[in-house]
């Protein structure tokens, strides 16, 4: 075992307070103030959890004493469950959905002998599933398994550094290659492998079964004998009554068939339940979804230098391809993005460019992209006999163009960007393939506190006729939340370029409201570009401690935690992203939402086109409903929902945007002339 390294004693994994360094990504352990592999400070340390009181006479395996409306919740999902039926419900804030959803699936599947597949989308919703899991196997004995990708569990892969650039297979090529040297006691093998070789696997399974860990409570644990937390899951994941997993290892086909080959599971074999579902078909989208820059290229080049030139096609080698293939980009960005930032591709626009370019049949074109591939897998084995970082941007490039040639115009937008120094972008308008999977399932509870219309969603997932739809209101007081809209301002990238003064009015009422309070508040924005611009003008306004979320911050949790543990604080973050959907802010955490704008998706040909097709699917009028206006109400509640999660709980919400009086029913909201006036109210009863 490494020196310095921080041994977990027994019973301590469950009330970890830890986290991971700022700096150097050591995990802390939560009684010291300082990394003890860089000597940085963590910081405020994180608020005790609080946790609802055990109580054994709840019915079934519910844990806690049960709120209004939850057991109602638990049967619905038990129920629907054993008819072998979707159940597409919206659970609003205080329905405790996560714990009603797991007592309800494991009560119908302990009694079947099925395992519970829990999708989420982040990983601080898996840890939610876990403390919650947690709770029931205090009345009975159940445990479940956080499961993380290969990319961001394997300590080889994190060695790296270039997780996301290298690719699943590629992934798991160097990894068994490491195994099988690790076995032979050959140099190059994994040492963590060949650590978890030497423990005893109960250990890792007692320490489940004993703690029901999150994914950096079990990481932590293996990290401590030097074993690799990816080979310890593979373990024993088939143990486990519920498995939670990542979206994408639903929607990958190639995951999940490697998953459920590893644990010889059938269709008969499970039940899913699907949180946050509001985020699933986008995230199908994205994961069929697939581009080709410009810049990708260079990649390709310096391989070809490194490891010879190849031929690939009659009078066509990689340099010439490359060659063509920029030309080809940067010409389509230069002729057809005059103005905009994208423009629509032809059908076969590509495959025609290029064999024009290369005087190639199309037999030729594609023995080419063959050959291609080939010429990338001959590299990456190169370089795992040699130990390198195992990437191929020549795989890379052939898989891209493989992708391109087979994605169907019926399926697929092709377009050029002429963004990054010029792209081509295949974007899924309709995912069969990635969510065919959850339609055959028997037994699947779709779920999310933002959910409405739930026909729009059964409409788009195509899901059969006989799926259940459920609305479960908050039970929590209304009198304990405040929605507000100003109908003196608009947002809008429309009205703010007609209007100068628009913008420093929302400047002004976003200052005035954090004055107003010394309450914890957050601020979300449209967007990054739009925080961004407005920022100097808060930060000089504002006297009150600040937080921003970054696009790409470090730092993100070590901000969250200390505005949390604060109680002055303004957080200044976005729709949709991390703050917004999954973190919870009981109590005193957060009092006031700030909405700059209805998070309209900004326009696009993607979004354009799939307007139109839900016009001509399901009615006019449909595709603005289920491509514009649902996803915006939907981000808006899910801001406003941050702030009750507690019966005890009491918050207000101030919409900046005239254009929330069309929706008011939808999100509770009322008009108010002055915000600031009514904030103080509610907050002085």
């Amino acid at each position: 075992m490494p020196a310095g390294m921080f041994i977990w004693p027994p019973g301590m994994a469950r009330s970890m307070a830890g986290y991971f360094c700022p700096q150097c990504n050591m995990l802390v352990p939560p009684d010291r103030s300082r990394c003890p592999k860089c000597g940085a400070s963590t910081g405020t340390k994180a608020a005790p959890e609080r946790k609802p009181a055990l109580d054994r006479s709840a019915p079934g395996l519910f844990p806690y004493t049960p709120r209004a409306g939850q057991l109602e919740i638990v049967n619905t999902i038990r129920d629907s469950l054993a008819s072998g039926r979707h159940l597409v419900m919206e659970s609003g804030t205080g329905t405790g959905k996560t714990i009603c959803a797991l007592s309800g699936a494991l009560e119908y599947a302990l009694d079947k002998k099925k395992k519970v597949i829990y999708l989420t989308r982040t990983i601080s919703q898996s840890d939610q599933v876990m403390k919650e899991l947690g709770s029931i196997s205090e009345k009975k004995q159940v445990f479940g398994l956080p499961v993380l990708g290969r990319g961001k569990s394997c300590l080889l892969m994190r060695s790296f550094g270039e997780g996301d650039a290298i690719s699943p297979s590629a992934m798991s090529r160097v990894c068994e290659d490491m195994k099988k040297r690790s076995m032979r006691n050959e140099k190059g093998g994994c040492p963590h492998y060949a650590n978890l070789l030497a423990c005893d696997d109960n250990m890792f399974l007692s320490f489940v079964r004993r703690n029901n860990p999150t994914a950096e409570e079990f990481d932590a644990f293996c990290q401590n004998t030097g074993a690799c937390p990816y080979e310890a899951r593979k373990i024993i994941m088939a143990e486990a009554d519920v498995l939670v997993l990542p979206y994408i290892h639903m929607l990958s086909s190639d995951i999940r068939r490697s998953l459920f080959e590893r644990l010889q599971l059938t269709a008969d074999d499970f039940v899913v339940i699907v949180d946050e579902a509001h985020n699933l078909i986008d995230a199908a989208r994205d994961e069929e979804s697939f581009m080709l820059w410009a810049s990708d290229l260079d990649g390709v080049e310096s391989e070809a230098k490194q490891f010879g030139k190849a031929w690939l096609a009659k009078g066509v080698d990689v340099n010439r391809l490359t060659t063509v293939l920029r030309d080809i980009i940067q010409d389509a960005a230069n002729s057809q993005c005059s103005g905009t930032l994208e423009a629509r591709l032809g059908r076969r626009f590509l495959e025609g460019r290029m064999r024009e370019e290369m005087e190639l049949s199309d037999e030729e074109l594609d023995g080419l992209t063959t050959n291609l591939h080939d010429l990338g897998d001959m590299i990456l084995e190169k370089r795992l006999k040699d130990g390198d970082n195992p990437m191929s941007a020549t795989l890379k490039l052939a898989v891209a163009l493989e992708d391109w040639f087979a994605a169907s115009d019926a399926r697929f937008m092709k377009t050029v960007s002429a963004s990054g120094g010029g792209g081509l972008i295949a974007s899924c308008l309709e995912p069969k393939t990635t969510l065919e999977f959850l339609r055959q399932c028997n037994g699947v509870v779709h779920m999310s506190g933002t959910l409405q219309p739930l026909q729009q969603y059964v409409d788009v997932l195509d899901l059969p006729r006989d799926t259940v739809q459920k609305v479960f209101p908050s039970p929590f007081p209304p009198e304990n939340r405040l929605v507000l809209y100003a109908d003196d301002v608009n947002p809008g990238m429309r009205e703010m370029r007609a209007d100068p003064s628009m913008k420093r009015r929302i400047e002004d009422r976003i200052v005035g409201l954090c004055n107003s309070t010394t309450r914890n508040t957050m601020v979300f924005f449209r967007s990054y570009e739009m925080l961004k611009s407005m920022r100097p003008r808060l930060e000089a306004g504002i006297d009150r401690r600040l937080f921003w979320e970054e696009s790409r911050s470090r730092n993100f949790a070590e901000a969250v935690q200390s505005f949390k543990s604060g109680r002055n604080g303004v957080f200044f973050t976005v729709m949709g992203g991390k703050v917004a959907e999954g973190l919870d802010f009981p109590g005193e955490e957060l009092n006031l939402a700030i909405i700059v704008g209805l998070p309209y998706p900004p326009p696009s040909l993607v979004s354009d086109e799939l307007k139109a097709r839900f016009d001509k699917k399901y009615g006019f009028g449909k595709g603005w409903d289920y491509t514009s206006l649902a996803p915006a109400l939907r981000k808006t509640q899910q801001a406003i929902g941050r702030l009750i999660r507690m019966e005890t709980d009491r918050g207000a919400a101030v919409i900046l945007d005239a254009r929330a009086s069309k929706y008011r029913q939808q999100l509770g909201a009322a008009a108010s002339a002055d915000p600031v006036r009514d904030v103080r109210s509610f907050f002085a009863r």
